[in-house]
């Protein structure tokens, strides 16, 4: 057996120890409430209130400009509606970076366990 079989082996055999941790996936639920009890909750609720204050400036942006009268309003709320849209999205994506990021540094905490209790036994 030359060493490429014995990578592959053991990299197969880390594949299926590993395949159940990763199959744990609980849903976007379970990964998006630990960011509201981390140490950037406030953020957290701010962005969100800014998020909610956003979605309506956009649903009223957007009712603006279709019951505009004039070309020069429609553009007004047209730019308006643009606007919001882009604020929204950078802020969800805020979120969902936050969230990410709060993922990682749990499963980096898991794997330092991981590699404690290996190195003690």
């Amino acid at each position: 057996m030359n060493i490429d079989d014995k990578i592959t082996q053991a990299l197969e055999a880390e594949a299926k120890r590993l395949e159940p941790m990763l199959l744990d996936n609980k849903g976007l639920f379970s990964r998006l409430l630990p960011i509201y009890r981390g140490g950037m909750r406030r953020w957290v609720w701010l962005v969100n209130g800014l998020a909610l204050l956003t979605s309506a400036l956009m649903l009223w942006s957007g009712y603006e400009f279709f019951v505009a009268q004039h070309v020069n309003q429609q553009v007004f709320w047209g730019v308006c509606l643009i606007v919001t849209l882009q604020l929204q999205i950078g802020l969800k994506n805020w979120l969902f970076m936050e969230m990410n990021r709060a993922s990682l540094a749990r499963e980096m905490k898991h794997l330092e366990l991981a590699l404690s209790q290996t190195k003690n036994s």
